[in-house]
């Protein structure tokens, strides 16, 4: 009897994709026990879709919906009790308009999706995802080493990861350093397509070539990386791997604040110094160019960098009081010696700050690096 229904479950599923073949391009085994859980936005919709596996017949529903900022929280419960392990596949959509309106948000919804397999259970994390509508200007993450950055108070988790990106055109491609659980050192590897400003990668822990000889802990061959990109330097980051709970797969994530760093102590006006080229400096004219010279002649709570010459311009950039000195900044403004803005940059890092002129240009500084 358990062979006829898995068989008519595989027949129903053939039709299912023969019928609808944008499903039958991503096909979700029926009775697959791999623990990820596929978070995906509808078009037309401002709602999502959660295809996963249950570890029984007894399918959950959604229990609550909740938005803090661009924190969503979906809960999925099952109540029923006495239902047999026998996993099965779910798919349920989730209406988002009464929380987030008619539109999707200009950040990306930050999704966690918790599970409970029973009517009092803690629920637990299941799944996390990044939403975006995809629209905007996109960061240009640069290429080379990212560290996690520690808090005001010194603290960092991550202590030790090393990130290495490298992109191009549209691929991210990732190297994380670090070590597992159990404090075995260990490489992973993956690449993804960047989405306007978030990716979504399925990293891969480098082995020493020896088959016999696996990763230092096999729970730790494989993990996934959310990243969302706020600048050309700065990002935030969750690392996550599966495990088995006492009822069904969770998800362990570690978020990281992350940048792309000067190799100094801080991050102040030394790491701007330098010969630069702005580029739209002239209205409506985003290919128009001029040279500038950096000099730092002041650092305090918002570090100021005045350009040399004889125009006086000011480049001012905005610190963080919850994170360490450090991080660089998320804002400059650059003025003329009248006061005038001429760029906002919202995009920056040590070799190049992205904004716009008062009318819109697009604008861009780029350091002059030379032989």
């Amino acid at each position: 009897m358990a062979a006829l229904s898995h068989a008519a479950s595989a027949c129903f599923a053939l039709v299912l994709a023969l019928a609808n073949p944008a499903r039958a391009q991503q096909p979700f085994a029926p009775y697959s026990r791999n623990p990820e859980l596929r978070i995906e936005a509808l078009e037309g919709k401002i709602a999502l879709r959660l295809q996963g596996n249950w570890p029984t017949p007894c399918l959950p529903s959604v229990e609550t919906v909740s938005l803090d900022g661009n924190e969503l929280n979906i809960e999925l419960r099952s109540k029923r009790p006495l239902c047999a392990r026998t996993p099965m596949p779910f798919d349920i959509e989730v209406d988002l308009a009464p929380k987030v309106g008619k539109r999707w948000p200009d950040m990306p919804l930050r999704v966690s999706v918790r599970t409970a397999n029973s009517a009092t259970a803690a629920a637990e994390l299941r799944g996390f995802a990044l939403i975006g509508k995809g629209d905007g200007p996109r960061p240009l993450p640069t290429a080379g080493l990212w560290w996690p950055l520690p808090l005001a108070d010194a603290t960092n988790p991550m202590a030790g990861t090393g990130f290495s990106l490298e992109v191009q055109g549209y691929t991210l491609a990732v190297a994380v350093l670090g070590k597992t659980r159990k404090g075995s050192p260990i490489w992973y590897f993956g690449t993804s397509k960047l989405r306007s400003r978030t990716t979504q990668i399925d990293l891969v822990a480098a082995g020493n070539g020896n088959p016999e000889e696996p990763t230092p802990d096999a729970a730790a061959d494989s993990a996934l990386l959310h990243m969302d990109f706020q600048g050309n330097g700065r990002a935030t980051a969750w690392l996550g791997q599966y495990e088995q709970g006492e009822t069904q797969p969770l998800l362990r994530l570690q978020v990281i604040e992350l940048a792309h760093l000067p190799f100094a102590d801080q991050t102040d006006g030394a790491s701007w110094h330098g010969d630069w080229v702005l580029l739209g400096a002239t209205p409506g004219q985003p290919r128009s160019a001029r040279q500038l010279r950096l000099n730092a002649n002041s650092f305090v709570a918002a570090a100021n960098y005045r350009l040399s010459g004889d125009d006086g311009s000011m480049l001012s950039c905005e610190r963080e009081p919850q994170l360490t000195r450090a991080a660089p900044p998320r804002r400059c403004r650059l003025t003329d010696a009248a006061g005038a803005l001429i760029a906002d940059f919202d995009s920056i890092d040590i070799n190049r700050l992205d904004g716009f002129a008062p009318d819109r240009t697009p604008v861009q500084l780029l350091r002059v690096q030379k032989r």
